[in-house]
């Protein structure tokens, strides 16, 4: 089925220039989806025509189902939501449907030129448009009274009284069962209320990729000039044409769908465009610019996201790893504002897919009365709280809104849903503090993650409350206040879960380098399940004569492969030479195992086989090569050298050693490389699945990056730049934005 012209759904450009801030008050005009400061969204502002005073409700309705949970609760737009701010405006008209005009088309409907008007029927509604049905017309029409455009004007007044100054973007909906829509102009966008929203989001690649029409209407071969830009072309050459990076070497052009193919996303040059038959190229079979219902193509794709990218809050500085569908991968998990999504390699372990997001909200689990409203001060943690295989969220926000807020997130296997949350005060523990840490742990060993909830500097005293997860709530069962038995808790107390004796309840080691002047100290507190006893603590050296440093680092692992936790301990800050020390857990006791320094001159502790350590370098545990035992990864960001090194630490249980990639990681299957970089930051993964394949998750501001292990070093899968998107073929997957 073609829609000729039908520019439909959704939005509209700036009106008005004037303050950013909006003034819209219920009942008349309601803020429906709320992405922050309207200075840094796209506004979006609905409105309705022919609707009395008694229709309203079936308005609300049908602006839910085509704008809502239509346009931006589907595919692309539900993925891009971040970028939008919505406004609906109640408008009462005093009749109920809109005007209606009839053309004699003189058997010529695509040509407006000879047609008469046979009757106008005018209605008293609050927009005076006009609905004709006829394509060559646009569907319909503003009512034009001496020289004065009374519906345009309308739309003003209606913006001025409800208090809203600014407004990219109208959309407005017709009180009428005919079919049809149009873009009239820069600014608005109209369609019947029988329209679907896919209609409406055809029409928003028009208002905001500048997208052409991609299907044909009967106009014949294209004679004009020259085209080659955003989604038609004239140009038939595999490499000049504009998409020519999507097209895959083995697809003819021009292109037929064949067995195989992609409708929606193999990439060609399909023949007819811009509503002509042929001369002209489209990129895709059946992309939303043709048929309406599919989602945009991957060049499409590619132009909108680009076309919002200054709107949207899109970033991978809160990206997570966890495993969301217990299927042993593990997946990404990116926070934008209040947008949350989950990308899994569901394809094959080289590339990500949407599965899951969330806008302003995670919604209620089944037979729970609970939500999450989403915000940026969210603190999002990965645990799997009911022991089903599945990772789950802890979250904690204490920014964003006058209360502070704790709350459970449950996997479903597909996305998140929202069990339980807690404003304010916690059952047993009291307040929840400003600058209170979340520590995961399966502290009672029941296969269920519980929390470890130390207060930090929120409070003059100090507290660790043990929070213990029965699957669906927390429960304290224990809170120590101001010490545990053995040690004093101090505002920069570090806390590292670990199962140190090895009995499957997870124990916390504590180090503090800063609160108490020249002393440092290290701790080991065990759990029985239900409290915390102290019972080995550190002053100032460790075992093996290690001089504590304010800046020691620390890094669990099970470095002997006992199923014992144990610490490698490093230090580039405080001597002369960085320090790295492997220790050995007895269950009671930290041992010394191994120490490499970073002095040349000294012999009895040399550098790390493979690996020259320096004070710069930036440590991850991982077992990367699944025998057990827990090694390292290690990247040095540009600090000491005149490139960057990514390197990984084997351990044998009491030694390192090493190999690295400088500089480069190069891609596998044409994939491009990752150029390291000074702001990197790493996430060891499994992406891959299967034991024995640990990977790295590589990211930026803008670039997120899939890295897996080799014997020979590392090598690149994919990466990505601004979001992540998949096309079935690109030649430069790290360049996914246009010319």
């Amino acid at each position: 089925m073609k829609f000729p012209r039908l520019f439909v759904p959704v939005l509209l450009i700036a009106l008005a220039a004037g303050p950013r801030a909006q003034a819209c008050t219920a009942p008349s005009c309601t803020k429906l989806i709320n992405n922050g400061s309207d200075a840094g969204k796209i506004v979006v502002v609905v409105m309705g025509d022919g609707y009395t005073s008694s229709q309203q409700s079936a308005y609300n309705q049908q602006v839910d189902d085509l704008v809502t949970d239509g346009v931006f609760g589907h595919d692309f737009f539900e993925e891009e939501h971040n970028a939008f701010n919505l406004y609906r405006l109640n408008l009462n008209s005093s009749q109920s449907g809109v005007s209606q005009r009839v053309y004699d088309q003189h058997g010529t409907p695509s040509d407006a030129s000879d047609d008469t008007i046979v009757s106008t029927t005018l209605k008293n509604t609050a927009l005076k448009y006009i609905f004709s049905g006829s394509w060559a017309h646009c569907w319909l029409e503003h009512r034009v009274s001496g020289g004065t455009n009374l519906t345009q004007q309308a739309k003003n007044a209606a913006l001025a009284a409800n208090g809203v100054s600014h407004a990219d973007y109208i959309f407005v909906i017709l009180n009428d069962a005919g079919f049809g829509g149009c873009n009239r102009g820069p600014r608005d966008i109209v369609q019947t209320s029988s329209v679907s929203w896919s209609v409406a989001a055809h029409e928003a690649g028009h208002g905001i990729g500048g997208l052409y029409d991609e299907y044909s209407a009967g106009r014949g071969d294209y004679t004009g000039g020259i085209i080659n830009n955003r989604n038609c072309s004239t140009v038939l050459n595999r490499s000049s044409v504009f998409w020519n990076r999507f097209i895959a070497p083995g697809t003819p052009v021009v292109t037929s769908l064949g067995a195989g193919m992609d409708s929606n996303r193999t990439v060609g040059e399909f023949d007819g465009c811009a509503t002509y038959d042929s001369k002209i190229y489209r990129p895709v079979h059946n992309c939303r610019m043709k048929g309406n219902s599919p989602n945009y193509c991957p060049v499409c794709q590619t132009l909108m996201r680009n076309a919002l990218y200054p709107k949207l809050k899109h970033d991978f500085d809160n990206a997570l790893i966890g495993d969301f569908n217990g299927d042993g991968r593990d997946d990404v998990l990116v926070q934008n504002g209040n947008d949350l999504a989950i990308y899994r390699a569901a394809g094959g372990p080289n590339h990500l897919d949407r599965v899951w997001s969330a806008n302003n909200r995670v919604p209620s689990a089944p037979g729970s009365t609970y939500f999450w409203t989403l915000a940026s001060g969210d603190k999002l943690h990965v645990a799997d709280f009911n022991g089903d295989g599945k990772d789950d969220i802890y979250i904690l926000n204490t920014t964003s809104w006058g209360t502070r807020w704790l709350g459970l997130l449950r996997s479903n296997g597909t996305g998140l849903e929202t069990v339980r949350h807690y404003g304010g005060t916690l059952p047993g523990y009291g307040r929840i503090g400003s600058k209170d840490q979340v520590h995961v742990a399966d502290f009672n060993g029941d296969g269920k993650d519980d929390i470890y909830l130390f207060t930090a500097g929120s409070w003059s005293t100090k507290y660790m409350g043990l929070l213990r997860s029965n699957g669906s709530s927390l429960t304290t069962v224990k809170r120590y206040d101001g010490s545990f038995p053995g040690w004093i808790m101090a505002a920069q107390d570090r806390y590292y879960v670990a199962d140190f004796d090895g009995n499957g309840k997870e124990d916390l080691y504590v180090f503090n380098g800063k609160d108490w002047g020249s002393w440092r100290y290290l701790g080991m507190l065990r759990t029985n399940g239900s409290t915390l006893t102290d019972i080995k603590r550190y002053d100032k050296k460790l075992a093996s004569g290690w001089n504590m440093g304010a800046n020691d680092e620390h890094f669990v692992a099970d470095i002997n492969g006992d199923g014992k936790d144990e610490l490698y301990v490093f230090n580039g800050k405080d001597w002369s030479y960085p320090y790295l020390e492997m220790t050995r857990s007895t269950g009671t006791a930290l041992n010394y195992a191994r120490r490499y320094d970073g002095d040349p001159n000294t012999a009895w502790a040399p550098n790390i086989p493979g690996w020259v350590m320096t004070k710069g370098d930036r440590f991850f545990a991982s077992d990367y090569n699944s025998d057990g035992k827990g090694d390292l990864f290690v990247y040095n960001p540009k600090v000491n050298w005149s490139t960057e090194y990514l390197g990984s630490l084997r351990s044998t249980g009491s030694a390192l050693s090493g190999s690295w990639s400088k500089d480069w990681v190069s891609g596998i299957s044409g994939a491009g490389a990752w150029n390291l970089g000074i702001s990197d930051k790493i996430l060891v993964a499994n992406f891959e699945g299967g034991a024995g394949k640990p990977d790295i998750v590589i990211r930026n501001n803008q670039w997120l990056g899939l890295l897996r292990r080799r014997s020979s070093g590392f090598v690149m899968d994919r990466h990505y730049h601004r979001w992540i998107y998949t096309p079935l073929h690109d030649s430069k997957p790290w360049a996914l934005s246009m010319p």
